[in-house]
């Protein structure tokens, strides 16, 4: 069970993103969150600071299928950094993973598909090294989805600098319940 702190902090950063989501799904999307943002997991401190700026659901010309896009930005801060006080690349691959999960579980939300998987495969191609102190753009968008796996992309750029960061590609499949034999 999420906590009234965290469900309010996902709730004001869902309300204040741009885009074109009704308010109904942008408070289903807000009820997601916190369930695979939990205090203290791994890289908490890093998830809360991530500032969710659009969220947006479109058409795809090429066939016609829902997709969704979701950006957000942060700021590198220590806690994100390596010993050279650039973004620790594990930090980049984190951020790609947890946003390309915001993309696809809000894909999941508004075409009443999946909103529970777990990493198949992610892919992360590295650009450019991000400073303390340098804004990043997170964009990720959701490229396909299925009956059990679904796939979306992200890049980060460094707003500050203009520079494209890391790229990935995140592909989730749906967890098979195990029958357990005693």
């Amino acid at each position: 069970m999420a906590s009234e702190s965290r469900l309010q902090f996902w709730k004001d950063n869902v309300d204040n993103a741009g885009g074109n989501l009704s308010r109904d799904v942008k408070d289903r999307f807000a009820r997601v969150l916190p369930e695979f943002t939990r205090k203290d997991d791994f890289a908490d401190s890093v998830i809360m600071n991530l500032k969710i700026t659009e969220l947006t659901v479109f058409e795809r010309p090429e066939d016609g299928k829902t997709q969704a896009r979701v950006v957000c930005e942060i700021t590198v801060k220590k806690d994100m950094a390596n010993a050279y006080d650039m973004m620790h690349g594990g930090c980049a691959a984190y951020l790609i993973d947890m946003c390309s999960t915001l993309a696809l579980s809000l894909l999941g939300i508004v075409t009443d598909g999946n909103i529970e998987s777990v990493s198949q495969a992610l892919s992360t191609t590295y650009h450019a090294g991000a400073p303390r102190g340098a804004r990043l753009r997170i964009i990720s968008e959701t490229t396909a989805a299925g009956k059990r796996t679904e796939t979306a992309r992200s890049q980060i750029w460094n707003v500050t600098n203009r520079r494209l960061i890391a790229s990935g590609v995140h592909t989730k499949m749906r967890p098979t319940t195990l029958a357990l034999k005693l």
